[in-house]
């Protein structure tokens, strides 16, 4: 039967008769389940609320995503994940003809951290015909964002990495250039009859020699650092690694006056790279250090959870405002007069490899406080996401 069928029907139900009312009745519902199983098969969540934020309707999907098992007027949108209060404005929102919609973007927190994005469009009224209603397209986003977001900080790294190997060469030649022609010195210098004045000059030239061996390392050293190279992964206890990084590191302490308090006890294994994680703890507490003047304190602390094992790095140093922290990942941005800008993108990278994700929360002027969250070596490596929230209380957070 199609619609004009059923027009014709309504328009005669007064004089239908019951076998006719059961035939409508039964076309309608079939129609109704057809419908219904058609958009419980659409992945994206359709909700139809009204004004008040009272659902009407929800698909399969939204069910799952909202929670909700018995579906009743009463329940407002809101009640279920807070932050789609946003839309409670919807009674004096432009979004009042047919071919006006709005589109926003939301983070929720419940039942688990998304990205969603949501389209609302105008539905004329309800059944009834007395009331305004809205369809909300609700997509989910969280993976194809972070996708996004990987493949936007590949390219920072391989744009790095393409300029430094770039300089490097180019620094390259003229060293050894240079080494060349102070060798070919040297020997030159033999025929030199002055003893003196011989020894002065080959001393001279040794020296060059020295630096010119000291810049070819430095080269060679930070192309190390930031080319990507896959981890040796083994089975790894972080506070081996910590307490090795804290013993190289304790001559430094003590000259700048800081107070390391390492508070990791036994802890479950991970996956990992002996010497990349070195790097990486290394970093992290070298910028602990220059964050701190005058003496302070670095406590470190470890936890563990069903997923994860989690070592945390909190200092008494000078603390970031909420514009630095969310630069903190560019590549060649750096607070220091001196720093490259690199070593928290050598860090992102090193982790990422790992499957880790670094969470880095600053007040000014309080301190910052670093958390590294491992998959233990029984878990699988999570997906990789990452955003960034500005609060009072600045957080960073980066997560493969």
């Amino acid at each position: 039967m199609n619609d004009d069928g059923i027009k014709k029907l309504f328009d005669r139900v007064d004089v239908l008769d019951v076998a006719d009312l059961r035939n409508l009745i039964k076309h309608l519902w079939k129609q109704r389940e057809f419908f219904k199983r058609t958009f419980d098969i659409i992945r994206d969540s359709i909700v139809v609320i009204n004004t008040k934020g009272e659902i009407f309707y929800c698909n399969q999907s939204a069910c799952e995503l909202l929670g909700i098992r018995n579906l009743k007027q009463s329940n407002v949108l809101w009640k279920y994940i807070p932050e789609f209060v946003v839309f409670s404005d919807l009674d004096t929102s432009s979004i009042d003809t047919n071919d006006s919609f709005l589109s926003k973007e939301i983070k929720i927190s419940y039942p688990r951290k998304s990205i969603l994005n949501v389209t609302i469009a105008h539905n004329y009224s309800n059944y009834d015909g007395d009331e305004k209603m809205f369809v909300l397209r609700i997509v989910d986003i969280t993976e194809e964002r972070a996708l996004s977001e990987k493949t936007l900080h590949d390219e920072k790294i391989s744009s790095v990495t393409l300029l430094a190997s770039a300089v490097a060469h180019e620094i390259g030649n003229p060293l050894n250039a240079i080494s060349l022609r102070l060798q070919l010195m040297r020997r030159q210098f033999k025929s030199l009859k002055n003893v003196d004045e011989r020894m002065k000059l080959e001393m001279s030239a040794g020296v060059c020699l020295d630096e010119i061996a000291r810049l070819d390392s430095i080269v060679k050293n930070f192309l190390h650092a930031i080319r990507p190279q896959k981890p040796k992964l083994t089975s790894l206890p972080l506070g081996k690694v910590l307490d090795d990084i804290i013993d190289l590191m304790e001559a430094e302490f003590k000259s700048l006056n800081i107070e390391v308090i390492n508070r990791i006890g036994p802890l479950p294994l991970i996956l990992g790279d002996y010497s990349q994680l070195k790097q990486v703890f290394f970093n992290v507490l070298k910028n602990s250090c220059e964050a701190i003047s005058g003496g302070g304190t670095i406590v470190i602390d470890g936890t563990t959870n069903d997923n994860d094992v989690i070592v945390t790095f909190t200092d008494s140093g000078m603390g970031m405002s909420c514009d630095l922290l969310a630069k903190i990942f560019q590549p060649y941005f750096s607070t220091k007069k001196e720093g490259n800008g690199l070593g928290m993108v050598i860090i992102e990278r090193i982790l990422r490899e790992h499957g880790a994700t670094i969470d880095i929360a600053s007040a000014k002027n309080i301190g910052t406080k670093i958390s590294i969250n491992f998959p233990r070596k029984d878990k699988c490596m999570p997906l990789l996401h990452a955003h960034s929230d500005s609060k009072e209380f600045c957080v960073q957070n980066v997560s493969p």
